[in-house]
């Protein structure tokens, strides 16, 4: 799973609280319809945590343009409850592929005009395939999939109980 398909879940999920808005992705134009929000990436990366595996983390911003009247004043108090539909809408896990992922959404603040959310989430999952220093004799080197945990049997040597040897 990269960054820019959890964002894909992350506005379907936006969408589908208003269908009938403009959302936008790539830019957001100086003369944007209102009501609209504009969704973008502001950090995407990951770390390794070992040989095998690495720590995606994501954010993500989210800022709302309420309607306006006839003198371009905007409510804030059409903001906030805006704001708060958009949190509101994020307790339960995104479907992203065969993942479920949890995504933290925070209202982060308030301008003239709009408002915004701040998305983060973090997984964990293994290497990208073909990263140098990853060799075929290990797992996830040269574009092997990483056995899943469930594939594992843990043999700690420990001794049976007498109860347990029958």
């Amino acid at each position: 799973m990269t960054g820019v398909e959890l964002c894909e879940a992350v506005a379907g999920r936006i969408a589908a609280l208003w269908p009938e808005r403009v959302l936008y992705r790539d830019f957001c134009p100086a003369d944007h319809q209102r009501p609209s929000g504009y969704l973008y990436i502001t950090r995407d990366g990951y770390a390794s945590i070992n040989a095998l595996l690495v720590r995606w983390d994501v954010e993500m911003e989210l800022e709302l343009f309420c309607s306006t009247d006839a003198y371009d004043i905007s409510s804030t108090e059409e903001l906030r409850r805006e704001q708060a539909k958009v949190l509101e809408a994020f307790p339960v896990p995104l479907s992203v592929g065969r993942r479920r992922v949890s995504v933290s959404a925070a209202g982060d603040g308030m301008e003239q005009g709009s408002a915004y959310v701040k998305f983060t989430a973090s997984w964990v999952e293994g290497r990208p395939a073909g990263l140098p220093g990853l060799d075929e004799e290990h797992p996830g080197g040269a574009g092997q999939a990483v056995p899943l945990m469930e594939h594992f049997a843990w043999d700690h040597g420990g001794k049976k109980r007498k109860d347990e040897e029958r």
